[in-house]
This record gives C-alpha cells, structure tokens and sequence, in this order.
C-alpha cells in the first residue's frame, strides 16, 4: 500500500500536537464558515445507560445521582442530553400511556438539571440499531409526545425535546411526514419549547437536506458524528459487522501503525474500508463533512446539534482517542455548532473504563480537556481492603453498585416491586429460562478479604409461594490477569420455604463453596482449582442454575453485606 508521503508529514505533525493530551485551540489552517444560528446551549454530554431499559420496572435510579449533575456542570458543560426508551414503558396499544414510575424518575431528572441551570434534552430513544424505524411508528410517537409535552410544558426553557433518536430503514419522505406531525401533536400542548429534530440513516448529515422546511420556528437540527467509522468503532461487537477483532486503528492515518486485517473480517467492507482508511481519516475529509452541515444550516437559516460523537474505548489506542475528541470538538465548535457526547458513563465514555468511573479519580482527563472542559484534580483511588458492611439494595440499589438483569423476553425482573418486605419496593424475579440472572457489580473490583474472614454475611429478605432452587454468588473480575472464580451457595426449598412469607437468609461468607469459571472470552468452562480470590469481587449474582423459573417467582428485599 502506498502513501504519498506529503499526507504523513501533516498526519505525523497533527499527532505530535496532541501528545500531552492538552486542548489545541489554535485556529484551523482553513478559513471556516461558521452556523450563522446557534443553539440554546453549548456541549454537554449523554446521561445513557439509565432510562434505556425495556421496562421502567428495570431503570436503576440510582445509577445516576444529584451529585451527577453537579459535576457534569463543574465540568464547564451547561447541557445534558437524556435517552429515553419511552416506547417500551408504555401500556401499549391503543393508548400508549407511559408507566408513572419513568415519569416519577423523569421529573425528578428534571428538578436536578433545572436546579443546577442545566439544559436537559429529553431525548426518544426508541430504536433498534439493526431493525428498521416502523413506518406506522405515528401511532406510539404521537401520544407518547402528546403526553411529555403536556406534562412539561409549564416547565423551565432548560427542558428540550427530540423526537426519536437515530430513524433508519425508513423513506425520508415518510419520516419527513411523521416528523411533522409530531412537531404538531407537541405544538397542541407546548408552544414554546425547542424541539430537536433529525434525518434519516441514523441521524446522518446527509440526510438533512432530505427533511422538509418545516415552518416552526423553535426546531434544532441534529446529526450524529462518528467518522471515521473504523476508528471510532474499534472493537464494537453491535452491528451487522461486529468489529470485536478490529483493533490499533490509529487516529490520524499514520501508514507505520496500520493494523493488519483480521481473519474474521477479511472479505467483508472492513478490508477495503482499512485500505481506504487514509482517505477516511483525513482532516481535511472531516471539516469538509461538518462543513456540510453549516451550509444546511446556513441555508435554511436554523441552528444545528450534534447528538453523539464518540470513540469506543476498548480496542481504540488511547492517545489517538484524546486527539480524535480534540480534533472534532474544535472543529464543532469553530463552526458554532453544539453538542453532547456519547456518553457519560459507559463504552465511549469519559472515564477510564467503561464502567462507573470516580469523578474525583476516575476521569480520563486527556479526553475531558480536549473536549474543551475542566476536570477536577485527580486523586488516585486507594486499593484498601473493604472492612464495613454495605447496603445493596435498600428501595434502590446501593450508590456504588450497578444492577442488572439478563434473561428472555417473557422473564418477569422488576426493581419497584411495591410488596416489599421494608420500605417502598422489593425486587420481583421470576418467569426465568434457565441461566437467567439478576447482579449486582461493583465498579471498583473489591477486596472482600477482611469481610470473608471478619465474620460477614450476605444477608437479604426473600419469599416465594412454589419451590426454587437457585445459586447467589460471588465472582471474580475477567482480565487478562484474573479468572472470573464464582463462590457459591444454593438456596433451595430448606433456606427458602415456599409458603409466601418473607424469610431472613444469613449466608456466612467463609461457608460458601467454590464453583468453577465462564470465561466470556473464549466461552470456556473451568472446573474449580481453588483459585477463587476474595481479594477481586467483580459482582454478585442471582441465577437460575439448576432448572427454569417459568410460572414462579421470587421476592427480595433488603439485600446488604453485614455481620
């Protein structure tokens, strides 16, 4: 493969300017033509991973915090971005009536931002990445709007819609038109608030010139920036082309560090897209793409928003990531156009790892100050030893633990179940194939030594009215170092009575057995070695080991680590 060699020099020097992973706000080497409208806000972020669940029964409140929005703001942002899978939490058809209990979660999401002078964009998750947009999707988006903008509409300017994230798979002719009548069906209720609203082919900016001139005067115009795919998306296993092999990707091209195919992908677009990729990933290409996007706005005279952009973390070397974020950040901004990031926690997120990183330790501050924000001094975690009980789950799941369900569609998983032994809710688990599970993870691997010699139980309230048999266990964080051990201890009909009342269940930590290890990986079993570390606690589960839970349920309530 040959590169001229004038592109390397100008991708070489690109690379050295963003080596100590500081801002670059020096002007573009071109004359730039900048949105002659602006949105209402500036950059912010995307609060994922908290009402994109299939069922309100399911959103982890506690997943995000007040403290949440402090900090975002302390950041420099004034603008958080909200997906909403609303579709799913309603009473479906004919009415569509969205659950209370998002509604309950959602005003109070609100509260924060508004409390704090932050925008908050309530954003229509609705869609799958692979299935395409209904074309009768008019008949769950317009009362799903007709409601939200009743409710909100005597609500703080900080408050903006968007219609639906992402519409794919359908005409832009028809989208056009369904766009419309959901700008009018919010319009009935809500005549002041922004609305934000999108193209087709996934939010893509070629698409905006299909949409049509709208005559509401109070519409954003927004797209999403991922480009370079290949770079961006590095070791993403979603997509009609998983690209969980596909790892180095450099940002900019740089013909030295080109990684070579790998035997999955051959024969697929991804062998000539990494052929291409010098083309792809050029400056110049990327501004000319956003450039695009300012002549939209310019001639239709509307201010423009991009929703996402992003660099997955796994397989993305990571100063080239600081550099992307760098690159795109300045040139959205220099072009007066807003945005939010995907995302806050999660995958392409602005911590170290994809899981729930500290604020005040876990910050990937290279990608926070390329985005033009100001992070906290960092102060690294300490390693020490867990000591003191904890709360899991109390109403809500402890603050510093993550839960989570997998299982089939007709399994019965809620975490406001509101027969609760204590308190306000329960968690309801039921309906369940075989190997359906329920966690609890910890974002920081924990060193459970002193409470497994210390005397600690898992204690937790349960009760059932038909005989279970299932397995809570302990296991051990999957790395290149570390095997997922799983500590173990079964709950059958003699710990748990079938009688329908609640019942006390004490585990002794040092009473539990070793049980062996799924490698994810490699999808390997291993028999038990007695190598299971209380030093490296990834989560807890609930599982349905031994058979199905179909036609039965379980109850849980005040599940904690106490002695």
């Amino acid at each position: 493969m040959k590169f001229k060699l004038a592109f390397f020099l100008i991708f070489s020097a690109f690379s050295a300017a963003e080596a100590a992973g500081q801002r670059n706000n020096s002007p573009e080497s071109e004359s730039v033509t900048a949105a002659l409208l602006s949105a209402p806000f500036s950059a912010g972020v995307n609060f994922s991973q908290w009402f994109e669940v299939s069922s309100a029964q399911r959103i982890n409140f506690k997943h995000y915090t007040e403290q949440d929005f402090i900090d975002v703001k302390s950041l420099g942002a004034d603008v958080i971005r909200l997906p909403v899978k609303f579709h799913d939490m309603t009473s479906g058809t004919p009415d569509y009536l969205i659950d209370p209990l998002l509604l309950r979660f959602l005003d109070t999401a609100v509260d924060w931002a508004e409390k704090h002078k932050l925008y908050i964009i309530i954003d229509n998750h609705s869609f799958h990445p692979v299935i395409p947009t209904p074309v009768d999707i008019d008949k769950i988006l317009i009362p799903v709007w007709s409601q939200i903008a009743q409710r909100y509409r005597n609500r703080s300017e900080y408050v903006i819609y968007e219609i639906l994230n992402e519409p794919h798979g359908i005409s832009d002719s028809r989208w056009g038109e369904i766009q419309g009548m959901a700008i009018d069906a919010i319009r009935r209720f809500d005549q002041n608030r922004w609305i934000i609203v999108g193209g087709t082919d996934y939010n893509s900016i070629g698409k905006l010139s299909a949409l049509p001139l709208y005559t509401d005067k109070r519409l954003i115009y927004t797209f999403h920036f991922y480009d370079p795919f290949l770079f961006t998306h590095q070791g993403a296993g979603w997509g009609e082309t998983p690209l969980t092999s596909l790892s180095g990707v450099p940002f900019p091209a740089n013909p030295r560090r080109m990684p070579n195919v790998p035997s999955s992908l051959r024969g697929t677009w991804v062998e000539g897209g990494l052929r291409n990729y010098y083309n792809e990933a050029a400056p110049s290409r990327l501004r000319a793409t956003l450039d695009r996007v300012v002549a939209f706005a310019n001639q239709r005279n509307v201010p423009v928003f991009c929703g996402e952009f992003g660099v997955y973390i796994p397989n993305s070397p990571p100063q080239d990531r600081v550099t992307w974020y760098d690159f795109v950040a300045n040139a959205l901004d220099n072009r007066n156009i807003s945005r939010t990031s995907w995302d806050y926690y999660g995958g392409f997120g602005i911590f170290n790892t994809q899981g729930k990183g500290d604020f005040n330790s876990d910050l990937n501050v290279g990608v926070v100050r390329a985005m033009g924000f100001t992070p906290p001094l960092q102060i690294p975690r300490k390693a020490d030893s867990i000591t003191e009980g904890f709360v899991l789950f109390d109403d809500y799941p402890g603050r510093n633990v993550h839960s989570g369900f997998w299982g089939d569609s007709d399994a019965d998983f809620s975490l406001y179940e509101t027969s609760a032994a204590e308190g306000e809710f329960a968690i309801r688990w039921g309906n369940a194939e075989r190997y359906n599970t329920f966690w609890f993870n910890f974002p920081h691997s924990g060193d459970f030594s002193a409470l497994a010699s210390g005397g600690y139980f898992i204690e937790f309230k349960a009760r059932t009215e038909s005989p279970v048999q299932f397995d809570i266990r302990f296991i051990n964080s999957e790395a290149n170092s570390s095997i997922p051990w799983r500590m173990r201890y079964v709950i059958d009909e003699a710990v748990l009575p079938p009688d329908g009342r609640w019942h006390t269940i004490r585990i002794p930590l040092d009473k539990m057995t070793e049980h062996g290890a799924w490698i994810n990986s490699t999808q390997t079993w291993l028999t038990p070695r007695n190598e299971f570390s209380w030093k490296n606690i990834n989560r807890l589960e609930f599982v349905a080991e031994y058979s199905d839970l179909k036609g039965r349920r379980v109850l849980f309530d005040s599940i904690r680590i106490t002695r």
